[in-house]
């Protein structure tokens, strides 16, 4: 994954999503579909390096982390202001889509 990429667990995922935008990739290693959306949150990481983090959290690892926001398919990608979940894509989606939803949160402030 991209240096710009966080890796979080159950320990530290509050913390890194109380201040700004940030985007949660939820992720099993042993889903296909979320190894190929690695790139994709690569990119989203590299494109948006100015308005937001991109954090990378293991469901398998951090199962109570899941359970509270109700991530039961992976890829799911969750998307906070401030601590607060305000929006949540789920499957594998194109770049496009994940693009839009942050345009829409970047320019709403």
């Amino acid at each position: 994954m991209s240096d710009d990429i966080i890796y979080v667990d159950s320990y530290d995922f509050e913390r890194r999503i109380e201040d700004g935008l940030t985007v949660v990739f939820c992720f099993s290693q042993f889903c296909t579909q979320s190894r190929s959306m690695m790139p994709i949150m690569e990119e989203i990481a590299d494109d948006y390096y100015d308005y937001l983090r991109v954090l990378a959290l293991d469901v398998e690892q951090s199962p109570d982390v899941a359970d509270v926001f109700a991530v039961d398919t992976t890829p799911t990608v969750l998307f906070f202001r401030n601590g607060y979940l305000l929006d949540k894509l789920t499957g594998a989606n194109p770049y496009s889509a994940y693009a839009d939803v942050i345009d829409a949160l970047i320019f709403s402030d």
